[in-house]
């Protein structure tokens, strides 16, 4: 789609608001800017949230360290 840059400016947040296709930006018939719409979600980055609800607990998790445990630290 190619839009006038006049006819851009007025109707900015309409058109930003609805892109699903790249619009060309005209003025006086030659290009001047290309607008795309955002990637998909599902190709942003994919290392966020990739361990999301792979931390597990174990039940004594805050109890004191015994005496072997201790050891092990040193």
């Amino acid at each position: 789609m190619q839009i006038a840059v006049s006819e851009f400016k007025a109707r900015c947040t309409e058109i930003l608001r609805t892109l699903k296709s790249p619009v060309e930006i005209t003025n006086r018939g030659k290009v001047i800017a290309v607008v795309n719409p955002p990637p998909l979600a599902s190709s942003q980055n994919p290392l966020i949230g990739c361990l999301q609800n792979t931390v597990t607990y174990a039940a004594d998790w805050d109890e004191p360290l015994g005496e072997e445990d201790w050891e092990a630290c040193e």
